[in-house]
């Protein structure tokens, strides 16, 4: 039907006019990339966004840690499954990936699409982008579960679906893999996070999600639009490793510098 749709009435890009795309080849093609990935604990550079391995650091550890994120890398199963069992007492994520810088055309593609679910079909479009640049990057989650951050059923009601959501089926089916919207719930409707100071953000969220205890033993690949200060991941991880994940990584869309 879409195809049909577009035939009779070909799309315009949102922000040139160009017809034939909601957002053009041309206007994607502006859209900055990550150069570098950084750390969600501290917003540091980090090699393949991979959690500096000071976060880390417990007695376990010692004086003399090692590298955590080329242990992580090239460990076994058994092994990562120590490292998950240390992660699930500290609760922070291993990893954030991140294609878009937030500015520019990225920012008001996602903006437009929270506030106008016509444009549905252009947060689609820069995600197939987004996921197939990850994916050329040569990152790999075999072996995890896609869960999208949950917005609140107030806010989904009111915009017809949750961005999240579109983001984790495309980046679910670019890495074969699975999508599991019920291992993690939103129980409390904050405040929105964008009007917020970073410490603002943190309590906003604090206690917002719930966990199914059937998240234990996995690996999970949290998804959403935007990572700014990180505070929606880490309490989300939070009370997934307090039920049982091994692990917990991170995809955003865009990351705000």
């Amino acid at each position: 039907m879409e195809k049909i749709i577009n035939a009779i009435f070909p799309p315009r890009c949102v922000f040139c006019g160009a017809l034939g795309d909601v957002f053009c080849e041309n206007c994607i093609s502006n859209c900055s990339l990550m150069q570098e990935q950084r750390c969600l604990i501290c917003d540091r550079p980090s090699d393949n966004g991979y959690t500096h391995q000071n976060h880390f650091l417990t007695p376990q550890f010692g004086n003399n840690p090692g590298n955590y994120e080329n242990k992580l890398k090239d460990a076994s199963t058994s092994e990562k499954d120590t490292f998950g069992t240390l992660n699930s007492r500290l609760t922070y994520p291993t990893q954030i990936v991140c294609p878009f810088i937030y500015e520019k055309n990225v920012r008001e593609c996602i903006r437009l699409s929270k506030y106008s679910s016509r444009l549905f079909s252009c947060l689609k479009r820069l995600s197939f982008e987004g996921v197939n640049i990850v994916y050329e990057w040569g990152y790999s989650f075999n072996d995890f579960v896609v869960v999208p951050i949950p917005v609140s059923k107030k806010k989904e009601n009111l915009r017809g679906f949750n961005q999240a959501d579109i983001i984790a089926k495309i980046f679910a089916k670019r890495f074969n893999i699975l999508v599991d919207t019920s291992i993690l719930n939103r129980i409390k409707d904050k405040h929105a996070q964008h009007s917020l100071s970073r410490e603002e953000r943190f309590q906003n969220v604090k206690d917002a999600f719930v966990a199914d205890r059937k998240v234990e033993g996995k690996r999970v690949v949290l998804v959403d639009d935007i990572c700014t200060t990180g505070a929606t991941f880490l309490e989300a991880s939070k009370v997934l490793f307090e039920n049982g994940a091994l692990d917990v990584k991170c995809f955003a869309l865009s990351k705000k510098l």
